[in-house]
């Protein structure tokens, strides 16, 4: 069939190109040269944001691709109209999060336009402007005032909106490669309204520690909920001579430190007031064990149970999962689920960000709860029988598993079921992408209107490698075969095995304030020391719980009591409900 133009079915905007392709390409990228960058998409993929953003705002995005440092969703709209307008959509939902939607510059407008004021490289002139800014000792970055510095002024990076607005990523890139060790960064006095112009600078120093926006120009805490979860460390921030905080006896204040708290969890200080007590948060964010262990397993039978069926379970996984089927039976059922909102810590390393995960190989069946909320797709996500489940294992990617020769890489937990008189396995790990699938359709993964613009079906997804969750339920079966009675996985972007290495979660260091004393011992309470009105109403076994609970909890007498009373008198109940209460306890329930 031919699509020649006949009738009104061809889109001929200059029939006399229709001979010259070249000419035809250069008129589209000239029509959609408008450029905008998009955060807070992760949720889903690109692709997805951008069919959402087409029925949601009447606006095509075009030529979108995603910035590895900064996780930034870039593209181009047609005209500066389409741009204004697009932006005027920033902080809509989409995928759980709220998307911010900026108007962006051309890639090389920075290096161009400041390389006819100057006659140096613009790498050059960034490098030594930082090693001047930068104090090892201290490790502090000090960007104050920027626009105002005689050297970048006379090289041109603040003679156009356009140079001005590059000035700072191209500066996180620099300093990216410096390699800077960095805890404490200065960025007062830049007229800053929002984070748009330094999204970067928290995949650049993710574990920076303090930093001051004295005298900018934030007047809403939603200015940084770009931030959340990613400058996870941070300990000070400072605010003073902003609109946010512009009247101190403002009561809205203590809501606003309480929202600036909530995005930033281990904030101790702000605007020179400690929020938090650094002792208790010390505490709670210690791992509660001294040593985690990849495997549990509640006895020795079931330890060689589900090692034997998880090895050879895999290894058919990988190589032929219709060999599979003889686990299943006609009850049996299998669902899987995306979980690309599971938290994690950026890391310092480019591979350790997250944001562009592709999931379009799982998204068209994935049973995520949190998404779903139809009860017939709920339902119809679920795979039952051997032949519904070879279906869906046949529309997932090829993998690959080193059980074997990366054991490290995985954890496991397994744990007798006696309501199906079989046994519960837990399986975490990651594993390689090795090939497509056999089934699929990649237009199951589109969602909305098509129009001449949309090539996604024809995008290729990216293979990669990523962890998972999988909880299998099997029971005995006839002639001494295990049957799989249950089968829940989980996918969601790489994460790493650190939460379950013998060197546990990283233990960041909360260090006290500069100059402060060190805190004398405190003395260890025993029995003996108990008041006597207090020990004549207590038996000896609950004397023994109190202390060993005072000293675990470091609370006082008086919430010691009350959590011990609580808890019905059980040690172990006594943990686990101030674990889940510490962070809401005033300062005064601590020792002193």
């Amino acid at each position: 069939m031919s699509y020649r133009g006949r009738g009104r079915g061809g889109f001929h905007p200059n029939n006399g190109n229709r001979g010259n392709p070249q000419q035809n390409i250069d008129q589209y990228v000239a029509a959609n040269s408008v450029p905008v960058e998009i955060l807070g998409w992760n949720g889903a993929t690109p692709d997805d944001c951008v069919r959402f953003i087409s029925r949601k705002c009447k606006i095509i995005v075009n030529r979108t691709s995603v910035d590895p440092a900064t996780g930034v969703l870039k593209g181009y709209v047609k005209t500066p109209k389409e741009a204004d307008e697009l932006c005027t959509w920033s902080g809509v939902k989409f995928a759980g999060q709220s998307l911010k939607i900026t108007k962006g510059t051309s890639q090389d407008a920075l290096g161009t336009q400041i390389g006819q004021n100057s006659g140096g490289s613009t790498i050059e002139v960034l490098t030594q402007f930082i090693r001047s800014r930068y104090d090892q000792t201290s490790k502090l970055l000090n960007l104050s005032v920027v626009s105002q510095d005689p050297t970048l002024v006379a090289k041109g990076f603040f003679a156009s909106m356009t140079t001005t607005s590059k000035f700072f990523p191209a500066l996180m890139k620099v300093c990216k490669e410096l390699n800077l060790d960095v805890t404490s960064i200065d960025l007062s006095g830049n007229n800053l309204s929002d984070l748009a112009t330094i999204s970067s600078l928290p995949p650049t120093f993710p574990h920076l520690r303090n930093l001051s926006l004295v005298n900018n120009n934030f007047s809403k805490v939603r200015a940084f909920e770009t931030w959340k979860h990613k400058l996870n460390y941070l300990r000070e921030l400072v605010l003073i001579g902003n609109p946010i905080f512009s009247n101190p006896m403002n009561p809205n204040d203590q809501t606003t430190k309480v929202e600036i708290m909530r995005l930033f969890p281990r904030l101790i200080v702000l605007n020179g007031e400690i929020v938090r007590n650094e002792q208790v948060l010390a505490n709670i964010l210690t791992f509660p064990f001294d040593e985690p262990q990849p495997m549990f397993f509640s006895d020795e039978e079931i330890q060689n149970m589900s090692t034997n069926f998880i090895t050879n379970y895999y290894k058919l996984w990988d190589a032929n999962r219709q060999e599979l089927l003889v686990l299943y039976e006609p009850n049996s059922q299998f669902s899987m689920q995306v979980d690309s909102a599971h938290p994690h810590v950026i890391d310092s390393k480019p591979q350790g960000y997250h944001g562009n995960t592709d999931f379009g190989y799982y998204l068209h069946q994935s049973r995520n709860l949190a998404r779903i909320s139809s009860a017939k797709s709920r339902i119809s996500r679920i795979a039952t029988g051997q032949e519904q489940i070879f279906k869906l294992f046949s529309q997932l990617p090829k993998t690959r598993h080193d059980l074997l020769s990366h054991p490290h890489l995985y954890s496991m937990e397994s744990y007798r079921f006696p309501q199906l008189n079989g046994i519960m396995i837990v399986f975490h790990g990651t594993f390689e992408e090795t090939a497509p699938p056999d089934v699929f359709d990649n237009s199951q993964n589109d969602s909305g209107p098509k129009n001449r613009f949309s090539h996604s079906r024809n995008k290729k997804i990216a293979l990669s490698a990523k962890s998972f969750d999988r909880t299998f339920i099997v029971i005995p079966g006839p002639n001494g075969r295990m049957i799989v009675a249950s089968d829940l996985l989980s996918i969601r972007a790489e994460g790493g095995s650190s939460a379950w290495q013998p060197s546990g979660v990283p233990k960041e260091p909360l260090n006290p304030p500069p100059n402060a004393a060190p805190a004398p011992p405190a003395a260890t309470p025993s029995v003996s020391d108990l008041p006597p009105e207090i020990k004549a109403n207590l038996n000896p076994m609950q004397q023994e719980i109190l202390v060993k609970t005072l000293l675990e909890t470091h609370l006082n007498l008086q919430y010691g009591i009350m959590l011990c009373e609580q808890s019905n008198w059980d040690y172990n109940q006594c943990t686990i409900n101030f674990k889940n209460s510490a962070a809401s306890l005033p300062r005064d329930a601590y020792v002193s």
